[in-house]
């Protein structure tokens, strides 16, 4: 029985020592291109668990965070996190399905490819059927370092 106690007890320390994402509002910043996030359903994040304080560096796209993994991989304290366009609640990218999407700019000049994610590979069939679903690691290999 003592077992079973000093288990329990250290499953409820971990989980309460591991970091939740922050919610990212539009207006913020993307820390790879610099340039404003308008669609938080798009929205991704790296968190990091530092000595004391966690980080949080906000991406506009899971597409902008995979080219800043791509150029600069992060450590094992780092978890990264990428918005369910479905639900828009926060997942970790290794559980998520990505399917491509074409953004335009707001002055309708700039056509860009990216992803959005969802939580389940069903809710991204439905949400394009001509593709097959991409798992993150796919999306990070196949990502073009600007």
């Amino acid at each position: 029985m003592r077992t079973f106690y000093a288990l329990l007890t250290v499953a409820v320390v971990a989980g309460c020592a591991s970091v939740a994402p922050i919610k990212l509002q539009s207006g913020d910043t993307c820390y790879r291109c610099h340039r404003v996030i308008q669609d938080t359903r798009l929205a991704a994040e790296i968190m990091d668990e530092g000595d004391r304080v966690a980080t949080s560096y906000p991406f506009r796209t899971s597409g902008c965070l995979a080219k800043y993994l791509k150029a600069n991989p992060t450590g094992k304290s780092s978890t990264v996190y990428v918005t369910d366009y479905h639900t828009e609640r926060m997942i970790e990218a290794g559980d998520a399905w990505f399917v491509p999407l074409t953004l335009t700019s707001a002055d309708g000049k700039k056509v860009e490819q990216d992803f959005a994610a969802f939580g389940s590979r069903e809710d991204a069939n439905r949400f394009r059927q001509d593709v097959p679903a991409k798992r993150w690691a796919d999306v990070v290999a196949t990502a073009v370092v600007d």
